[in-house]
């Protein structure tokens, strides 16, 4: 854990060197949020290390008329997150950095509203327990079907 964290912080030190970002007057990307959300009223980021899900997963919510855009590790997430404005974003629990659930406050620091939607394909009663202790918008299980996960994604926007 404390790897990631050095990781972490070698990328947060990467992004106060922007100053577009403001990063040293506001660590949130609130404000930048509610300027841009007419123009991002569907953006979805989705977070999964393994390239079929996430391929699967983007052409099934771009037929949904969603904006998406993907990656496959933390680090990823953390750029996407504060180059743009995303009300939900679906992260799966097997990153390569760190677990998902662990890098929810990593998220929220950057976006405190943006919709965590929690993926993984093996769930154990541990597991569900330490993902339901962050704040996640939803946690579904990759082998249910897609249906409840539109639900889930419908429900981050109309909160």
């Amino acid at each position: 854990m404390l790897n990631n964290l050095i990781n972490f912080n070698n990328l947060e030190f990467d992004f106060l060197s922007y100053p577009e970002h403001n990063w040293h007057i506001n660590c949130s990307l609130l404000e930048a949020r509610n300027l841009r959300m007419n123009d991002t009223e569907k953006r979805v980021l989705i977070i999964d290390p393994d390239t079929r899900e996430r391929r699967g997963l983007t052409n099934y919510l771009k037929n949904e008329n969603y904006d998406v855009e993907t990656g496959k590790s933390l680090s990823e997430a953390i750029k996407k997150i504060s180059q743009g404005c995303f009300i939900c974003l679906i992260m799966d629990v097997d990153l390569p950095e760190m677990k998902g659930y662990e890098a929810v406050s990593i998220i929220k620091n950057l976006d405190p509203q943006i919709k965590v939607i929690m993926t993984t394909k093996k769930n154990t009663k541990r597991l569900e327990a330490k993902v339901r202790e962050q704040d996640i918008f939803f946690y579904f299980i990759k082998s249910f079907g897609k249906e409840e996960l539109k639900l889930a994604i419908n429900n981050a926007f109309s909160k």
